[in-house]
């Protein structure tokens, strides 16, 4: 099936390439453009700043969602990109994936970006995925996250999830994780980039590591489920993990003052 018709089956509307912001490319730069409140929503709209490939792989083939979305916001987050210097070996590259992926600010060499990056390091990227993914879900037991809940809730709660949402992005300018319950025991996930305040409830744009841009979706007063993926109830998660990467940028950033 072509991408367009699965996102029209998700019940996505897919945006067209967004320029967003570039990455930094120095230390300098690094600690300058996270002083931008919207620097690392911006840049993840860039797709020169996302995983070049989409979910795939993971436990029986069921896909890594959860952790590809998280490492594409801890490369926004983390990433020092150095096209001057040169390119990493697949040995080097695996460790600078692993320390990225363990929340420390870290330089790619001889790149300028993450698709570039993950184009050519594939097999590394996606190896750390399953670790991570096998990790969490045998070693933390973070697979019964999937299980929280229904794929529906009261119009009550989900305005009230929704509302939230909208300042955590907006207000605070975060870059959100969300875990989605979709019906039955199913779960994704995808990164909230900006929402939008309309008349009657709010659109929401997201990163989804099932696709290759950025997507749009509709939220109405009233309703009892996202219409995404045959209805879903979305939950901001990993509150913790972000703070952590904030806390890494200024204490890196400190030290260069």
């Amino acid at each position: 099936m072509k991408l367009k018709a699965l996102a029209l089956a998700a019940g996505l509307i897919v945006s067209n390439y967004a320029l967003g912001a570039t990455a930094s490319t120095s230390a300098e730069n690094f600690c300058s453009d996270r002083k931008a409140v919207r620097y690392t929503k911006d840049l993840v709209a860039n797709r020169k700043n996302q995983i070049s490939f989409t979910n795939r792989g993971g436990l029986v083939n069921g896909g890594v969602c959860w952790w590809h979305s998280r490492l594409t916001r801890k490369f926004a987050y983390l990433a020092i990109y150095r096209p001057d210097l040169p390119k990493p070996t697949n040995a080097e590259a695996a460790k600078i994936i692993k320390k990225i992926r363990l929340g420390n600010v870290t330089e790619v060499p001889g790149f300028s970006n993450l698709y570039d990056f993950s184009r050519e390091f594939r097999a590394e990227i996606q190896d750390r995925l399953e670790k991570w993914q096998i990790g969490d879900g045998f070693m933390r037991q973070q697979w019964t996250v999937g299980l929280w809940g229904s794929s529906s809730t009261s119009a009550e709660k989900l305005k009230e999830r929704m509302d939230d949402l909208y300042e955590y992005v907006e207000k605070e300018g975060k870059l959100a994780y969300q875990m989605l319950q979709i019906r039955g025991i199913t779960s994704h996930a995808w990164l909230v980039l900006n929402v939008e305040k309309t008349s009657d409830g709010y659109i929401m744009e997201v990163l989804d590591s099932n696709y290759t841009s950025t997507s749009k979706i509709r939220y109405r007063y009233g309703q009892e489920r996202i219409n995404s993926y045959g209805g879903l109830v979305n939950i901001t998660g990993k509150k913790a993990e972000l703070r952590r990467l904030e806390k890494a940028v200024k204490k890196y950033c400190k030290k260069l003052n």
